[in-house]
């Protein structure tokens, strides 16, 4: 008999002895035959070697045992020794004269794999099922963090005036925002020239309330504009702290020094942000 080096499973070890699943079953609980690995599941593989030693207890390969001798008690030669296997007795059972017409154990196992298959991929398709929050001990339960909305950016509004150049646009916003009681406050480039001279720039940037806006666009005669060629954004404000933390320099309104700092780093403007004391 030609047997290939490999690991055998307990259907292949049953065709290759001619007899039926059951029976290799009742071999391993008598320890007639040995498993060289059970798996985490509980399934045996046998090597090429725990076949023969089966078939050939008495150490030769010349005349294997016939079924009726595999029967009776066989003297095995020592093997190396390996961790007890304590087994449940099983009660002794008269098998009918055809009970290898139908292994019903071999049925039993395709329906269960079967049945696991059909499961993993309804999985797949649905998503595992919800899992009760972990629990560290002495922690208590571990909550998910819950999510952090980031606000949205500010919305930024791009004009040109026909009231004149930026120092024109700039006297008219502060006056016109005087004459009615609203509120403004320069930012960016214009923000910082009024703490220091700067290089030259070519467009103001103003926080506006959301509801002055229109009011703006009308006094300062606004047209609007694309970013390039724009001589004023007004930028609406999020919050009142935009104003109730500006201060008045030179005669006109300006954010706070945290803000205009953070508002020079937002657009990029590292090198003008480390100028702010």
């Amino acid at each position: 008999m030609q047997l290939e080096e490999k690991l055998y499973t307990s259907t292949e070890v049953a065709d290759v002895l001619g007899v039926s699943l059951r029976s290799v079953y009742r071999y391993l609980d008598e320890g007639k035959i040995t498993a060289e690995v059970k798996t985490a599941t509980g399934r045996h593989r046998f090597t090429k070697q725990n076949i023969l030693d089966f078939l050939y207890p008495l150490g030769t390969d010349k005349q294997p045992l016939k079924m009726e001798t595999v029967l009776q008690p066989v003297t095995r030669p020592k093997q190396r020794m390996e961790e007890p296997v304590i087994r449940q007795p099983q009660p002794q059972q008269t098998a009918p004269a055809d009970e290898e017409a139908v292994d019903w154990l071999k049925k039993f196992r395709e329906a269960a794999e079967k049945y696991r298959q059909e499961q993993d991929r309804a999985t797949e398709v649905t998503g595992p099922a919800s899992q009760p929050p972990q629990t560290i001990s002495g922690l208590g339960d571990v909550q998910p963090e819950p999510k952090v909305e980031m606000p949205a950016p500010p919305q930024k509004f791009f004009y040109r005036s026909s009231v004149g150049g930026l120092k024109d646009i700039a006297q008219n916003i502060d006056k016109s925002a005087r004459k009615l009681n609203t509120d403004y406050a320069f930012t960016l480039n214009a923000g910082l020239s009024l703490h220091k001279p700067i290089k030259p720039f070519s467009v103001l940037h103003v926080y506006v309330a959301p509801k002055d806006r229109e009011m703006f666009e009308r006094m300062l005669q606004l047209t609007t504009s694309d970013e390039a060629n724009a001589q004023l954004c007004i930028v609406e404000a999020s919050g009142q702290h935009v104003f109730s933390e500006r201060r008045e320099m030179h005669g006109l309104y300006v954010v706070s020094d945290l803000q205009l700092r953070r508002d020079l780093l937002d657009a990029g403007e590292e090198d003008l942000a480390r100028e702010i004391s």
